[in-house]
């Protein structure tokens, strides 16, 4: 029904402007878009105060805004008419939801870091369903459209998706869970979209078990170890982010075909491509843009598609039976596919590297008061045994630190120094060769801080070592190096970046995570 017929039988208020009337067409209560529409606006609030979502009010209004005002103008227009804009704000508020740009911190509500790249990514989505179509409707989702664009033109330095991880189980966390399934198994119901979601519900799920197997596992900002084995199959199948994906992006009733098993399978493939996809990817970054770009491409597809699948399946004469055997027989085809897709096991890209000397000395004794610091943002914890050995093996790796500038000796700093850091003190050394004067710190530890940090870029997090005591600067000249002089003590608060390498941990580097705070 087009939007001039429905303002005439609702017989619709309206405004004037510059002589014509317009108009005003307002949703009914009845509409599936007002429930679709409370189920994110909530969960945009518990984003935002139990989540620690990074993006802020501004930028959430910038993208509805952006597809709000189109959509007003584009249907002022065509139909003559001032239409609530229900579908554009759904579209605007899914970018926001997903959409991310690096550097913005959580709390800082009015942010307008990146509103260029919201209004943008927002406009692309909202247009696309009016330039790109097929049988009179359009291809794609509009906010998938554009946002896998994004992803991949932008890249994860400028752009990047919503975590799949939202944080520990909470009551907060169930809440969402709650109000995602609840709304979606009762929204996708009334629209008839149920055997979409299921399709790809139980391709995924199955799909992915010979992925997980195989040893595959990403990198995420929101722990420090792989995901891998279990946790990785786990988390991809329950993610609130998984299950935002299933039940409201790839049901869009535009873009899927009719009849319940064309459905079912439009989802099976979406699943079947996604685990395709995602099985070469090593980073949480990759793995979300490969679940997006699947839709993307069947969506595309789909013109194709219908000229050998119609559009209108008939329906099975034991359905039943094709949802207990059909899928999993489909999927043990997809298995082989996979399994050669999937790359051998090894470690991943931004892993950090590290290089260990053979000799690492004993631990001081007694060893400096230590603390666990939690972080809210990452997954992984600490443990007592972890941190002792961090504790003791940062203090081992300064005092190796001090040893070799004062002795100038590279191979004695790369016992306790990783790669990054060592280069750093290297050019220190080079600079002061000659017999030219080189500043050492010596470092007196009263007391150590142990943390994780989240990095940009969705990156493994950085675990940090804040020392807290004096430091002595010393200064060495001379050939062989002789101390020539020494300042007073001066309190510091020092922070380190560290990492494992084989048995211990190195100082890794004193430049820290954009945005973190002590």
């Amino acid at each position: 029904m087009t939007a001039s017929a429905v303002v005439d039988r609702r017989r619709s208020p309206g405004l004037t402007i510059r002589g014509r009337r317009y108009p005003v067409v307002l949703p009914t209560l009845r509409d599936p878009r007002l429930q679709l529409a409370g189920a994110i606006w909530t969960l945009q609030i518990l984003g935002q105060t139990s989540f620690g979502f990074r993006v802020s009010i501004a930028q959430i209004l910038i993208a509805v805004g952006t597809c709000a005002v189109l959509e007003v103008g584009i249907t002022m227009k065509r139909a003559h008419a001032i239409v609530w804009p229900a579908s554009a704000i759904l579209t605007g508020n899914g970018i926001a939801f997903i959409l991310r740009v690096p550097g913005t911190e959580h709390g800082d509500w009015w942010s307008t870091r990146g509103w260029y790249i919201f209004a943008g990514v927002a406009a692309v989505g909202l247009l696309s369903k009016y330039v790109i179509k097929w049988r009179g409707g359009h291809i794609f989702n509009p906010s998938n459209f554009s946002l896998v664009l994004a992803f991949v033109i932008l890249g994860s330095s400028r752009a990047e998706p919503l975590d799949f991880w939202w944080g520990p189980m909470s009551a907060a966390l169930v809440l969402a869970l709650l109000v995602i399934i609840g709304n979606g198994v009762i929204i996708l119901h009334r629209v008839k979209q149920l055997p979409v979601a299921i399709g790809f519900c139980v391709m995924f799920a199955t799909a992915l078990i010979p992925v997980t197997l195989s040893g595959h596992g990403m990198m995420a900002a929101w722990q420090a170890t792989p995901v891998e084995g279990f946790q990785f199959w786990w988390v991809l199948v329950t993610s609130p982010e998984i299950l935002l994906f299933l039940f409201f992006m790839i049901s869009d009733p535009k873009t899927t075909p009719s009849g319940r098993n064309a459905k079912f399978a439009f989802g099976a493939c979406v699943g079947l491509l996604a685990t395709l996809m995602l099985a070469p990817a090593d980073t949480e970054f990759a793995t979300k843009v490969a679940v997006l770009g699947a839709l993307f491409i069947v969506c595309a597809s789909r013109p194709l598609l219908v000229r050998f699948v119609p559009e209108q399946m008939p329906s099975l004469r034991r359905p039943r039976l094709a949802f207990a055997w059909g899928a999993p027989a489909t999927a043990v085809v997809a298995a082989v596919l996979i399994v050669i897709a999937a790359p051998v096991p090894s470690g991943f890209a931004d892993k950090p590297k590290l290089e260990e000397a053979a000799a690492w000395p004993a631990a001081p004794t007694p060893l400096p008061p230590y603390e666990i610091v939690p972080s809210k943002a990452v997954a992984t914890r600490i443990g007592p045994a972890d941190a002792r050995r961090m504790a003791s093996d940062t203090v081992v790796a300064l005092r190796l630190q001090t040893e070799g500038l004062q002795r100038r000796d590279v191979e004695h700093l790369a016992i306790g120094t990783g790669a990054l850091w060592l280069s750093k003190l290297e050019e220190r050394i080079e600079k002061a060769a000659g017999g030219k004067p080189l500043v050492v710190p010596l470092f007196q530890v009263e007391r150590i801080s142990l943390t994780h940090a989240r990095r940009l870029d969705q990156a493994a997090p950085a675990l940090l070592a804040t020392i807290r005591g004096s430091v002595v600067r010393a200064t060495y000249a001379g050939a062989p190096a002789r101390e020539t002089s020494r300042s007073a003590p001066v309190r510091t608060t020092t922070t380190y970046e560290i990492a494992k390498a084989r048995t211990h941990y190195q100082l890794v580097s004193d430049e820290l995570p954009p945005g973190w705070k002590p």
